[in-house]
């Protein structure tokens, strides 16, 4: 009898456990006139009458075109201006009112340990009618770029938005899987501020020099890089947007010593900044020699090319062994003129 109960309580309970956790969460269901737009903004009035009886009620700060961001101290984003193109994407499906190109700066100011990195990803558009806007394929932009501690990236988003829209809100999440946003943004179309894109050039311990051999041992085997030379060059591509303050050619040489697999390195394993702290980007130029996977006991030159944002005589190349990672491994300090 007494094994009876046993079992019978521990069905009981079990059945317990399974319901609370496949069991709904829902608990009310009704037909209704008002969808999540209107119903917000019924909620925020109704909390607005409530907060006049609150006093020194703060409210949270939103941010518009030039007001900087900082969060904990730590990084800085500011939104430059949010313009609206009539250029549209041929082999896009995705049905728009407005495509809207939104330019920010994001500086990293003190997270030495890591390359800050933010992207359309950390963000959610929504439009003048309420409605979530998504990324939308047009035009050439300035990737993000992967940030050192006294380094600044200059870069852009491209969205469509559902209505027509004057304003938008923009909100930024520090972790895109968060509920709750870490900075907002309310941006009016049509705006935009010219960005500060001249400082100091960032310092840092243990830089190497152009010409080093730098030997980098890891646990899968050991290689070099060496920066063999920079060259200021005077050639535009016609058929790029960007508009770089200055062009260079690169040329770098690494060796495998003890990898078993082949070593490949590219200008996607560097962060490079110039003189005023400013990432540089990618430039569609010529070159001659390209990197190969190379084998154990051989070696590959190669040549990449890179814009600035400004001019200046100096370079940093951050290097990184792993292109996924969020530090870099090796610092190079390049005398440019």
């Amino acid at each position: 009898m007494k094994k009876t109960k046993f079992l019978l309580i521990i069905i009981l309970v079990s059945s317990l456990i399974i319901t609370s956790c496949g069991g709904s969460e829902v608990t009310s269901v009704k037909k209704t006139e008002t969808d999540a737009p209107e119903r917000a903004q019924s909620l925020a009035n109704d909390s607005d009458n409530a907060a006049e009886e609150v006093e020194h009620q703060i409210e949270p700060k939103l941010y518009r075109v030039g007001e900087t961001a900082i969060v904990d101290d730590a990084y800085a984003i500011t939104i430059i201006g949010v313009v609206e193109t009539e250029e549209r994407n041929q082999f896009s499906d995705k049905q728009v009112e407005q495509v809207l190109i939104i330019d920010y700066i994001y500086e990293n100011l003190s997270l030495a340990d890591e390359d800050i990195y933010i992207s359309d990803m950390n963000f959610k558009f929504v439009d003048e009618g309420g409605n979530m806007c998504d990324s939308y394929p047009v035009g050439e932009i300035y990737p993000p770029e992967h940030t050192p501690m006294g380094a600044r990236t200059l870069t852009s988003m491209t969205i469509g938005t559902i209505n027509h829209s004057n304003e938008i809100r923009v909100l930024y999440y520090n972790n895109m899987f968060d509920s709750k946003p870490t900075a907002e943004f309310i941006l009016t179309v049509g705006t935009v501020v010219e960005p500060d894109l001249f400082g100091q050039t960032p310092v840092y311990e243990n830089m190497y020099s152009a010409g080093d051999i730098i030997e980098i041992k890891t646990e899968s085997g050991d290689y070099t890089l060496c920066i063999d030379s920079v060259k200021l060059i005077t050639e535009r591509n016609q058929f790029s947007d960007k508009t770089p303050a200055e062009v260079y050619k690169i040329a770098y040489t690494y060796s495998n010593i003890s990898h078993e697999e082949d070593i490949y390195i590219s200008e996607m394993d560097f962060r490079i900044i110039d003189k005023n702290g400013n990432m540089a980007f990618s430039y569609p130029g010529n070159t001659s020699k390209y990197p190969q996977a190379t084998i154990k006991g051989a070696r590959c030159s190669a040549e990449m090319i890179i814009g600035t944002h400004t001019e200046g005589d100096v370079l940093i190349l951050c290097y990184t062994d792993n292109l996924f990672s969020n530090t870099s491994d090796v610092k190079i300090l390049l005398n440019t003129k």
